[in-house]
């Protein structure tokens, strides 16, 4: 059985003690891309995968920015699991899909290679995670309220980028941020992530959320672990 994937149902399965998600990905002829992701309690062994999967992800990263994302590609979690341990009723069951605020924060913060930013509709921040002071170094006491511009270069800023990649999150259901970014200490970074609006239940548009990496770190510790 296949569900959508959600930021709630990714919620739940960590907190069921899932740590990654086999990944199989497939093309049809009209050039759609569907991506099929099987929950395990342990790490898989790339040169081991079951037959079908392509790789894997920890559960807390990549499966994460495909849960927040709004593109074409359907991403969906097969519940034909290896240990068989969850159920249709544990599915269809609305409790399944409901997280505390709090739960959802521990989430959030446990995205340690990923800044989670949340604005509001004029792009002033109201949320922050770990991952962003990890990323950008503020803490968010520091950045609270203040405008998310502060962490665009000042060229992008004299260009209109921030107000532009607001306007086509809005225009198109995200906006694709791959550019230098600023920190705290004035040092930059290319960043790559995806801005998109948040709705609430009557489809009233209250804000965006950011997802972003720094690549240069993700880079230096490739680089790192070659040399070693």
């Amino acid at each position: 059985m296949q569900i959508p994937l959600s930021p709630q149902l990714l919620g739940d399965l960590i907190e069921k003690g899932y740590t990654h998600m086999l990944a199989s990905t497939a093309t049809d002829a009209a050039a759609n891309v569907s991506i099929v992701l099987t929950p395990v309690r342990e790490k898989p062994k790339l040169a081991n995968l079951p037959d079908g999967y392509d790789t894997f992800y920890r559960i807390t990263q990549e499966p994460m920015q495909l849960a927040c994302s709004a593109n074409e590609t359907t991403t969906v979690v097969d519940y034909e699991t290896f240990d068989k341990t969850i159920t249709g009723e544990d599915i269809f069951e609305d409790s399944y899909f409901r997280m505390s605020e709090d739960f959802f924060r521990q989430v959030l913060d446990s995205l340690e290679d990923y800044a989670v930013i949340t604005t509001d509709k004029n792009g002033d921040i109201n949320s922050w995670n770990s991952g962003a002071e990890r990323v950008l170094g503020y803490k968010e006491k520091e950045v609270i309220g203040r405008s998310a511009k502060i962490f665009f270069t000042p060229e992008d800023i004299a260009a209109g980028v921030p107000e532009k990649e607001l306007t086509t999150a809005l225009g198109t259901g995200r906006a694709i941020d791959e550019r230098y970014h600023m920190c705290k200490d004035g040092s930059r970074f290319w960043g790559s992530g995806l801005v998109f609006p948040l709705y609430d239940d009557q489809k009233n548009h209250h804000g965006f959320t950011k997802i972003m990496r720094n690549l240069r770190e993700r880079q230096d510790a490739e680089l790192k672990a070659e040399e070693q």
